[in-house]
Parts: structure tokens; C-alpha cells; sequence
């Protein structure tokens, strides 16, 4: 079923009242204080959700969604096979997302962490890197260790990267910040390879 587009836009008002509250302190929220800040009426309220609960949870899902998208390798082709600028395509989409919605990442990721997004952005990179290692042929290139450790290790230096680069004010272009870090991804910090 299609929202109209009052809909939409209320959602979207109590969507960011309910990030500038948590900004502003506000660990308990009521829905009349979501109201008061988003301008609305309690009908409205509950037209759309039951409670802050699911606000909550429809506000991470929707961009849990988006950054799934942005992830999703459409061109499927070995690491050798690919041209060096399609290497950076989802990446870059990933930090243009998060730049885009920049509020609600600073808000729930830094600044109030909740671990519903959190935990959906790794189950995300996990599933990104795992299609990566494989969709690109790049596992006779690995270490001998467990691909879910190498999976793991990569996963935690992405989240950590991007909460480093939302702490820079974005500082990093996202077609940069996407090309760094598969350039680590392949290649490890160093210039050279370590003796």
C-alpha cells in the first residue's frame, strides 16, 4: 500500500524530531514530545506508527534498506576482469548514502549508538565482503585462515572507518574514502610489502 504524500511527509517530520531529541538529551521520549517537536497531532501520530518503538524501528530499517542497495554488487566479474574505477562503484554509493543521511548516522551510529543499526550495518558489510571475496576471485590471494575471520577483521575496520570518517565531519570524499579502503582491503596499509 502506497503512502499519500502527507503521509510521507509526516513520517518523515516525526522521523527527525525523534533524531534531534535524542541530540538534544532526551533518553525516555514520549510521543507528546515527538509531536510537540515534529508539529503534528497524535492521530497523526498513530497513523503512522504504534509507538516510538516502531518509529524507531522503521527509521533503521528504511536506512538499513538503502545501504543494502547501495551495496549490492550488480557487476560480477573477477578482480583481474574489472576495471579499476568499477572496483570503488558500492563503496562510493555506501558513503554518498551515509553523507546523504548524514543526521541520522551521526545521531544513531556516534552520537546516541544504537545497536539495531549497528548490528544491521555489519550483518550488511558482512554479506558485501563475503559476495566480494567470492564474486571477484580474489580468494587464492588470501592468508590461510578461516574466511569468516578475514571477514570479520574486514568488517570491523568498514564500520570503524566510517565512524572515523562521520568524527572528520566527512573531511574524505566518498569516492575517495570507497577507493582507500579497498585499496587496504587488497593491499594493507603499507607502501610496500613488509620482509
Amino acid at each position: 500500500m502506497k503512502l499519500d504524500p502527507r503521509q510521507v511527509r509526516s513520517k518523515e517530520k516525526l522521523q527527525e524530531a525523534y533524531l534531534a531529541l535524542l541530540i538534544e538529551g532526551y533518553d525516555q521520549l514520549s510521543i507528546q514530545q515527538l509531536c510537540k517537536k515534529a508539529e503534528i497531532t497524535r492521530p497523526t501520530f498513530y497513523k503512522s506508527y504504534k509507538d516510538i518503538q516502531d518509529l524507531r524501528e522503521d527509521l533503521i530499517a528504511k536506512l538499513l534498506n538503502e545501504l543494502e542497495h547501495a551495496l549490492t554488487i550488480q557487476n560480477t566479474k573477477p578482480l583481474e576482469q574489472m576495471p579499476v574505477e568499477e572496483r570503488y562503484i558500492n563503496l562510493t554509493l555506501l558513503f554518498e548514502h551515509i553523507q546523504k543521511n548524514q543526521k541520522a548516522y551521526e545521531t544513531l551510529l556516534i552520537y546516541k549508538a544504537d545497536a539495531l543499526l549497528s548490528n544491521g550495518i555489519q550483518r550488511i558489510l558482512r554479506d558485501y565482503v563475503k559476495n566480494g571475496l567470492h564474486l571477484s576471485a580474489t580468494r587464492p590471494y588470501l592468508i590461510d585462515v578461516d574466511e569468516n575471520l578475514i571477514n570479520s577483521y574486514v568488517v570491523g575496520a568498514y564500520l570503524e572507518c566510517i565512524r572515523w570518517w562521520i568524527k572528520t565531519n566527512y573531511a574524505t570524499e566518498p569516492g575517495q574514502m570507497a577507493k582507500t579502503l579497498i585499496e587496504i582491503s587488497l593491499n594493507g596499509p603499507f607502501i610496500k610489502r613488509v620482509p
